[in-house]
């Protein structure tokens, strides 16, 4: 870890941050898969799941999902027809235009969320422990800046 550090520390903040931030992706996704193999589910099938239940008031559309997470719609109805094999969501074809595909949780996705809350809860206490309020904030802000220059380049 501190060899690590040195290394960072060589780098200009930037390098740094765009690094670490990769790394640091890869390696939460492989600690949450590994979480999660006993569901069934993999860490892009539970973002897609949060991203329905967290953002969206009504049973979103896939291009509206795509357009949240920020890939394609194409991507988004491979990982929903997975769930929906799983139990986790059901496709339907929207009310008003045969075209569009809504997504909705069942009872399955329910239960899931209910019965991973606490195991949920207890990830995020250590993966941000040592992080004050202040950083915290900081960093989501940064983030969020990042986010937003990376559509502006898409």
């Amino acid at each position: 870890m501190e060899q690590v550090q040195a290394m960072l520390d060589g780098m200009d903040d930037r390098t740094a941050v765009f690094g670490t931030l990769f790394v640091t992706t890869t390696l939460l996704e492989t600690l949450l898969d590994r979480a999660f193999a006993p569901y069934g589910i993999t860490v892009k099938q539970w973002l897609l799941l949060i991203t329905i239940s967290s953002l969206f008031n009504e049973p979103p559309t896939v291009k509206q999902v795509a357009r949240a997470m920020g890939t394609s719609h194409q991507n988004v109805k491979q990982i929903a027809v997975n769930l929906e094999k799983r139990g986790f969501l059901q496709l339907v074809k929207d009310a008003n235009d045969a075209r569009v595909t809504r997504l909705i949780t069942t009872e399955a996705c329910r239960a899931f969320g209910e019965e991973t809350t606490e195991a949920g809860n207890a990830f995020m206490g250590e993966a941000f422990a040592g992080i004050d309020e202040t950083d915290l904030r900081g960093a989501r802000n940064t983030l969020f800046t990042l986010w937003q220059n990376a559509m502006q380049m898409k």
